[in-house]
C-alpha cells in the first residue's frame, strides 16, 4: 500500500541530490534509488548519506522498483534517472533503454503498487520552434511537441506514455521540462557545453590560464537547484490541475554572459573562450521559457540566475573536489 515516502530515481545526480535535500527540508522522507550513491555530491549539497534511505537500483529492473516502492511505502515518484541529450546522440539505443524503457518500468511499477503520483522531468527539446522573424519570443505549455533528436523524441516519447499510463489507471502523472541544465557534478556532466561550463569554473578556482572551446549560440540555462525547486514543487503540491510545467529562467545567456559573471566572482581569471563552426544542436534553447503557469500554480521562482549560480557553482565544486 501506498504510504507518504517519496522515491527518487537518479536520487544522487545533479538534480535528484538538490531535490533531496528540498525534501528533507520540508520535512518529507526521500528514498534515493540510483544505480550508485554520489556521496561526494550529496556531501557538497548538504545531504548526510546516513540521515537519508538510498536503494542501489535501475530503472530498467522492473521487480527492483517494485520492491523499492513496497518496502519503503512510496507514494509519490519524481523520475529523474535518464542520459543526457548528447550521450543519447552517442549512443542511442542505450539512451531509448534508459529513457524511454525506464520510464515505462517507472509507470508500470507505480500502477502496480498504487502511486499517487509520478513526477517526470523532461525536456525544452522536445519541441522544435523556429527561431527568427515570425517565430515566438518565449515557449508555453500549449506548443505543440516536434522532437527533432533521439534525445528529445525520447522525452516526448515518456511524456504522451505517461499521461495515458494515468489517465487508465487513474494516478496523477506531472511533467516537468528543464531548460538546458547545468551544475556542478564529480564526473562532469557528460554533454559538452555543461563540461565547458565546468571547465571554466574549475580553472577560475585554481588560478589557471584557460582556453575554452565555446561554439554554441544563446541558451536559456537552469542551475541544478533552480530544476530541483521546480521538481520537488511538482512533487509536493496538492490539486494540481494542470499536468505540464516549463521550468526555466525566462532569459538567455551566451558564453560571455557566463564569463563576465564568472569573473565578478574571480576578477583575476584567466579564460578565453574559443569558437568553432559547430551549430546549435538544439536551436529551441535560445527562446525563453514562459514561466507564467509555474510561478501561479507551483510557486516557482528561480533563484540563481547567471550570476548568483556561478557563486554556488565554483563553492560546491570546491567541497567536491577537495580544490
Amino acid at each position: 500500500m501506498a504510504g507518504d515516502a517519496i522515491l527518487i530515481t537518479g536520487g544522487s545526480g545533479l538534480v535528484g541530490a538538490n531535490a533531496a535535500r528540498m525534501l528533507l527540508d520540508r520535512g518529507e522522507h526521500p528514498v534515493l534509488f540510483d544505480v550508485a550513491l554520489n556521496e561526494r555530491l550529496l556531501r557538497a549539497v548538504g545531504v548526510d548519506p546516513a540521515e537519508i534511505i538510498a536503494v542501489r537500483g535501475d530503472v530498467g529492473d522492473l521487480p527492483g522498483i517494485i520492491s523499492a516502492l513496497r518496502e519503503h511505502k512510496i507514494g509519490r515518484v519524481l523520475h529523474l534517472a535518464a542520459f543526457l541529450g548528447e550521450e543519447v546522440q552517442r549512443r542511442p539505443y542505450g539512451g531509448v533503454q534508459l529513457n524511454l524503457m525506464g520510464t515505462v518500468n517507472v509507470l508500470e511499477a507505480a500502477r502496480l503498487e498504487g502511486v499517487k503520483r509520478v513526477v517526470l522531468s523532461s525536456s525544452s527539446t522536445v519541441f522544435h520552434a523556429e527561431i527568427g522573424e515570425g517565430g515566438p519570443k518565449k515557449i508555453d505549455e500549449t506548443i505543440p511537441l516536434n522532437p527533432l533528436s533521439i534525445y528529445a523524441a525520447t522525452k516526448a516519447s515518456s511524456e504522451f506514455l505517461g499521461r495515458a499510463y494515468a489517465k487508465r489507471f487513474g494516478f496523477e502523472f506531472i511533467t516537468v521540462r528543464f531548460a538546458a541544465l547545468y551544475g556542478p557534478s564529480p564526473a562532469g556532466l557528460k554533454a559538452t557545453r555543461e563540461q565547458a561550463i565546468q571547465q571554466m569554473v574549475r580553472a577560475a578556482i585554481k588560478g589557471e590560464a584557460a582556453k575554452i572551446n565555446w561554439p554554441y549560440g544563446p541558451a536559456q540555462l537552469l542551475y541544478g537547484k533552480d530544476a530541483a525547486k521546480g521538481a520537488v514543487l511538482a512533487v509536493v503540491k496538492d490539486n494540481l490541475k494542470e499536468n505540464i510545467f516549463h521550468i526555466g529562467t525566462g532569459q538567455t545567456s551566451t558564453g560571455d554572459d557566463i564569463l563576465t559573471a564568472l569573473k565578478r566572482h574571480f576578477p583575476g581569471a584567466d579564460i578565453t573562450l574559443t569558437r568553432g563552426a559547430r551549430p546549435m544542436p538544439y536551436p529551441e534553447e535560445r527562446i525563453p521559457s514562459d514561466l507564467s503557469r509555474a510561478k501561479e500554480k507551483l510557486g516557482y521562482e528561480p533563484d540563481y540566475l547567471i550570476d548568483k549560480a556561478l557563486g554556488d557553482y565554483a563553492e560546491t565544486l570546491k567541497k567536491i573536489e577537495g580544490l
